[in-house]
């Protein structure tokens, strides 16, 4: 097992209406996780076929403003790939001499987004996650694999988010816009497609302090742009981009 050096290591983010990001970034993680789908059949331990895909999921988690952000996020309403995308390079130095772990995709798909600020006197963090369909890369010489085949088009649905708290005056302060809201491209009033539910708690003693907000619930159209200092605020924000794989003969 390789023991990969952070302060050796970069990542770099860019992609359609971005400029390259290679700094900020606090932690990152990839997994290649190849999907298998054994074909059993009678009077044997052995399958007929074996089904086998593969996906590339990347998540990072950096400090606010340090990824730009992405507006719009417009639904597809045709045919056409996402472009919810980024290129995602990452360069991992490892321990072991002459040894680099190297992942460059173009085309990771986002698929959710949260911003954290949790502490008055702290920090604000976003974490972003993306995946992208791949080829297996897998060896068949006895043709015993179906290999799933990358996807014709990745079609973007509607995003949902939720936010919370007192971070800034703005609408993106909390890393999320809601349709309708200042900046949007429009499409639905604001008020249409918007839902909010209260929280409080608060104990006895000396001083007995406590809390309350307001979460708010409803369709995004961006994601991203956080702020990264807000002195005696706290607040959070969450979204979750789906997208699906068309297969096209």
């Amino acid at each position: 097992m390789s023991v990969i050096l952070g302060s050796l290591t970069r990542v770099q983010v860019t992609g359609p209406g971005s400029t390259l990001r290679d700094s900020g970034f606090q932690s990152v993680n990839w997994n290649i996780d190849r999907q298998t789908n054994r074909l059993w059949q009678l009077g044997s331990w052995n399958p007929w076929k074996t089904q086998i895909g593969a996906t590339l999921s990347i998540s990072i988690t950096a400090y606010a403003e340090a990824m730009t952000p992405f507006d719009p996020l417009v639904p597809v309403t045709a045919c056409t790939d996402s472009t919810a995308v980024r290129r995602i390079a990452i360069l991992a130095d490892t321990c072991a001499a002459g040894q680099q772990v190297n992942i460059n995709y173009a085309g990771m798909y986002l698929t959710s987004y949260s911003y954290s600020k949790g502490d008055t006197a702290g920090f604000a963090t976003e974490s972003w996650s993306f995946q992208k369909w791949i080829n297996p890369g897998i060896s068949d010489p006895t043709n015993s694999f179906i290999i799933i085949p990358v996807p014709t088009l990745v079609l973007q649905g509607r995003t949902e988010g939720s936010r919370s708290g007192d971070v800034g005056n703005s609408t993106t302060d909390l890393g999320v816009r809601f349709v309708g809201e200042p900046g949007s491209p429009g499409g639905y009033p604001l008020a249409a497609h918007l839902v909010s539910g209260d929280q409080g708690s608060v104990s006895a003693g000396f001083p007995g302090t406590g809390e309350a907000t307001t979460t708010y619930l409803g369709l995004v159209d961006k994601v991203g742009g956080g702020k990264l200092e807000a002195g005696g605020k706290i607040g959070q924000s969450s979204a979750t981009v789906p997208h699906q794989p068309l297969y096209l003969g």
